[in-house]
């Protein structure tokens, strides 16, 4: 252990890991200390990766043969719909793919993954000291740095070149600085549990129960995130390696609330079962003891994510939605653009130009990925009309963007954060244009008592798997004939009065909370 490093990493979960592996891969000589709270990692929520977070754990970490052996395979995202009289599973209507994914995504035990992430960033040289406080730190500039903490009893100061805040929603730096945010605009809450005995939708006793699943998809669906959908809310429903199933509800407070009494696992629970795929797969399900969580106030960013001498990134810079699986996406983009900057600041070179470029980029994403595709989503999500539209045009604008990007220019792409530039500003306001309307069509639809009017007995497959080219476009145009389809239904009709905005929210608090 020294007295002085070149990066002092706050948290060795999947941020702080990759950082150090990234950093340590391609300059050796640099000494890194990782400090890290817990005694042993817990199953965070961040299981289910989408195709970004999937090309950064292949082609950049080089976690394959890791993956493969110890983690879910993924076969992308189905959506389950239902009516509030209907208790009949053979009835639902469901979205989802036809066959199987062409780009690697996983279903991941973070428990087992971020141990695996930090055992390597070790091996590689790292300094890791666990379990660890951090108490005070001084943000002084290059070279100036120092962060205090506490390990078996004792308190240490270290003076650090560079600190990196990779401490997940507990944001130190943000804390430290007084930056962090809510996002007023998206006032929606989870709560989520693991369950044992969960019924697999591909079983022999699930389709002789719900005969309409021996028919459909070539792909095994339980083997997707599949999401439980309604007005104002959705559920997803993850499985995991060992057998179990993360599964939880997120919810926008101005339309929907969920169970409120009692412990949370059975909250959760009871909510599951109040739709007819939820109750299929958890009529016997049990809530994993000590495994439930509950979080107010998701969304959140920090006003400055870099400066002279300390950077943040993964969850510590900023979180939006977890509805597309895509906070792993915003954690592989920001640490690579920070081991970017450090490394160049380690080699001599001055990185104040990169630094505030970083700092309007990243607020720029944020923001501009947030409107594009959340504001206000919770209004339609209920309706499969919309949501078909919807999840067209999202994921393929996705395909056409991000994943096209990322797998033609990793270390370029990987160096930036996403839908930036005059290409990617373009994408996003056509993005938040289509949200705007489908948002607009939900209220018309409640308006007139037609929304969810298919809700029932519909098949809507993607049988022509979405790609990382102008291929996607393709699904672009299927989407747009969806949507404008619905607004021709809908076009002489008054919508029922837009989502009244929120008051400022309290800061979120440091961690997610332990469910009681």
């Amino acid at each position: 252990m020294s007295e002085s490093y070149d990066v002092v990493i706050l948290g060795g979960a999947f941020s702080g890991s990759s950082l150090g592996l990234l950093l340590k891969r391609a300059r050796p000589e640099t000494r890194i200390l990782i400090i890290e709270k817990s005694t042993k990692f817990d199953r965070k929520v961040g299981e289910s990766t989408s195709e970004v977070a999937g090309c950064f754990l292949t082609r950049v970490l080089g976690l394959s043969n890791y993956l493969a052996r110890e983690h879910f395979q993924k076969h992308g995202l189905r959506m389950w719909f239902s009516t509030p009289d209907n208790d009949c599973p053979n009835c639902c209507s469901e979205i989802g793919p036809f066959s199987q994914a062409r780009f690697p995504t996983y279903q991941l035990d973070r428990e087992k993954l971020d141990q695996h992430l930090l055992d390597l960033a070790a091996k590689e040289g790292c300094d890791v000291v666990r379990p660890a406080s951090v108490k005070d730190m001084s943000l002084e500039g290059a070279g100036k740095s120092t962060v205090t903490y506490k390990a078996d009893g004792e308190t240490r100061t270290v003076r650090a070149g560079w600190v990196a805040d990779c401490s997940g929603k507990a944001a130190l730096v943000a804390r430290h600085r007084g930056t962090l945010e809510t996002l007023d605009e998206h006032p929606v809450h989870s709560m989520w549990v693991r369950f044992r005995n969960v019924r697999c939708l591909d079983s022999h006793e699930a389709r002789m129960l719900a005969p309409a699943l021996k028919e459909g998809p070539w792909v095994a669906r339980a083997s997707a995130t599949n999401h439980l959908m309604g007005h104002g809310w959705w559920s997803w429903i993850i499985p995991l390696s060992n057998g179990d199933f993360s599964a939880g509800v997120t919810w926008d407070e101005r339309l929907f609330t969920p169970p409120s009494d009692g412990p949370v696992g059975q909250r959760v629970l009871e909510h599951l079962k109040s739709h007819p795929i939820g109750k299929l797969m958890f009529e016997n399900a049990e809530p994993v003891e000590n495994d439930a969580r509950i979080y107010k106030h998701l969304p959140y960013f920090s006003s400055e994510v870099c400066g002279d001498g300390w950077i943040a990134m993964g969850d510590a810079a900023g979180f939006m939605d977890p509805l597309y699986s895509q906070g792993l996406d915003y954690c592989a983009h920001s640490t690579y653009t920070s081991h970017k900057i450090i490394l160049e600041s380690l080699e001599g070179e001055c990185v104040k130009e990169h630094l505030a470029h970083h700092n309007v980029e990243f607020g720029d994403s944020y923001h501009r990925w947030f409107k594009a595709l959340y504001l206000n989503k919770y209004q339609y999500l209920g309706d499969i009309d919309l949501m078909y539209a919807a999840f067209l045009l999202d994921i393929a604008t996705y395909f056409v963007g991000p994943v096209q990007l990322v797998y033609n220019w990793t270390d370029k792409e990987f160096s930036k954060m996403p839908y930036n530039g005059p290409v990617g500003a373009n994408f996003g306001r056509f993005m938040a244009f289509y949200n705007r309307r489908l948002e607009r069509i939900a209220r018309k639809r409640l308006q007139n008592g037609t929304y969810g009017k298919n809700n029932l007995k519909k098949r809507r497959y993607v049988k022509i798997p979405f790609e990382g080219s102008p291929k996607a476009l393709g699904h672009v145009m299927r989407g747009i004939r969806a949507w404008l389809k619905l607004e021709i239904q809908t076009a002489f009709t008054r919508p029922v009065d837009a989502l009244p905005r929120k008051e400022k929210m309290p800061a979120p608090m440091p961690k997610e909370q332990p469910a009681a």
